[in-house]
């Protein structure tokens, strides 16, 4: 029997006006949301379309959105947060955007990636295809499950002992395969948000499932990514959920305040209290966090009173969380033809050596050029690790030349034409941030934490919910994810109008 939209429709429009008579019937639970990202924006959509209004979304920036952050640049729109919609099943952000027509798109980086080294050589694509298909082979192999170190250790293990061992790579030479397994080490801790792989546990107990489908959708909207908090929130126009109040955000988010204490425990009237940097105080019965997990690293201490349990303290203390950049360059005219959809760098360490010794060294981090959607005078790089971050204390000058001389050693032969603007972002030392996304470490693993600890919500004596967790660094499965984000903040909105259903 197929679905027939009309018939979701009133079911939906039934569920709201019952969900919505219960909370009415019920307590008017002041309601305090600390951070406006995807989280956060979910969290308090969640809540108030089924009937918990009493909302205050205290944001310590100027702007909604968090780590979704699509900017204006060349006229139209970059990502210099999230930027793709990764997978199709089990991922409620394809689930909220798919059924607008056009909305979402093959990314053109889905196809023409090719392998360059640093003599301007375009390696053979059918040897790139090799690569790639053994690299995901090692990935995903059952043997990793089992494998007591790091992720590093495991993936070069069976790396070499596959080239050594089947004829298929015959064809390849030890000095090109050195170069592969270090820019895919580079590639993947820019993936994972990790400085080095060595850090990371092969056998991951929080092991993160993938969405099937394509892993690089891109938003065929003049708004961007961004465009998914206003389907959340009900805001968008032809939202199918019109039976549910939109949201008014702007009545409910406070900006420019940054929470520096929650004294969750032990106030004389048994209320949670939270304190802004500015000295406002705000009451409520429930505090749901949604910062990024960077924030918690650097002020869980003095965040929380009482301290929070060993259990909190743990996760926040294990749970990696890495940086990962962007740099955009803008020129006056199209990017070259021959340039390929995405370029993955392969330095020879003759090149690689004087590189290090110049300026010029945090170019290092690059792991890949890439063409971006909709925006034909655009070339974006990735940069990874270490001097990833280094390169955010640089200036827009030196991020310019550095740049330019990078396209000089891989694909010098290429007119780009005049750089005119440079965009990048800086999410290590934002201190609202301190960091892109989290992943699963060797520290994680030893002290046998993870996202579901971190999720566990402070309780009052009753057993009460008072204080709750919320954002992608939460999710066991789909952490690192804007989807595994929203999906949080449901699952933090569902916790409460259970209480109070």
């Amino acid at each position: 029997m197929k679905y027939h939209p009309a018939v979701g429709g009133m079911i939906i429009y039934l569920i709201a006006i019952i969900t919505v008579s219960l909370v009415n019937g019920a307590e008017n639970p002041r309601i305090i949301i600390i951070g406006a990202g995807a989280a956060g924006i979910a969290t308090a959509s969640r809540l108030y379309q089924r009937g918990l209004k009493n909302i205050t979304i205290l944001e310590a920036s100027h702007r909604i959105g968090g780590r979704v952050a699509s900017t204006p640049f060349a006229g139209g729109v970059v990502e210099l947060g999230a930027q793709w919609c990764h997978g199709e099943e089990n991922n409620v952000v394809y689930e909220l955007a798919s059924v607008f027509p056009d909305m979402l798109e093959r990314s053109i980086v889905s196809d023409g990636e090719a392998l360059v080294r640093s003599n301007g050589v375009r390696i053979d694509d059918n040897v790139t295809m090799k690569f790639v298909a053994l690299a995901d082979e090692i990935l995903t192999s059952s043997e990793r499950e089992n494998y007591t170190g790091s992720l590093g250790d495991f993936f070069t293990t069976m790396y070499w002992e596959q080239l050594r061992s089947d004829s298929n790579y015959s064809d390849i030479n030890r000095e090109l395969a050195e170069q592969f397994v270090v820019f895919f080490h580079n590639y993947y801790r820019g993936y994972s948000a990790y400085d080095s792989w060595f850090e990371v546990a092969a056998n991951e107990n929080d092991t993160y499932e993938e969405s099937k489908g394509n892993s690089t959708i891109s938003w065929n909207s003049t708004k961007g990514f961004s465009i998914i908090l206003d389907i959340v929130s009900g805001n968008y126009p032809g939202t199918m959920n019109t039976t549910l109040t939109p949201v008014p955000l702007s009545q409910l988010v406070t900006y420019d305040k940054f929470v520096s204490n929650i004294h969750w425990d032990g106030t004389s009237n048994q209320q949670v209290r939270v304190t802004t940097d500015d000295g406002s105080q705000y009451e409520a019965d429930h505090v749901i966090i949604t910062v990024p997990l960077g924030v918690l690293k650097e002020n869980h201490h003095t965040m929380f009173t009482p301290a929070l349990p060993t259990v909190h303290q743990q996760a926040i203390g294990g749970i990696y969380f890495g940086t990962v950049n962007k740099i955009y360059l803008l020129f006056d005219k199209p990017i070259p033809e021959e340039l390929p959809n995405t370029v993955s760098l392969l330095w020879f360490e003759s090149d690689l050596e004087p590189l290090r010794r110049t300026k010029h060294a945090w170019t290092e981090a690059v792991s890949t050029l890439f063409r971006v959607d909709h925006q034909p005078n655009v070339l974006a790089a990735w940069l990874n690790g270490v001097e990833g971050r280094q390169a955010e204390l640089l200036t827009d000058d030196d991020v310019r030349e550095g740049m330019l001389h990078l396209l000089s050693i891989f694909v010098g032969n290429l007119n780009f034409g005049k750089l005119e603007d440079v965009l990048r972002s800086k999410w290590s030392s934002n201190r609202l941030f301190r960091g892109s996304y989290s992943s699963r470490s060797i520290t994680t693993e030893r002290l046998g934490t993870g996202a579901k600890y971190l999720a566990t919500p402070l309780t009052d004596a009753a057993n009460k919910p008072v204080v709750m967790f919320a954002g992608e660094a939460t999710s066991h499965k789909r952490y690192s994810t804007v989807h595994g984000a929203i999906e949080s903040g449901f699952r933090e909105a569902d916790r409460l109008l259970s209480l109070y259903q």
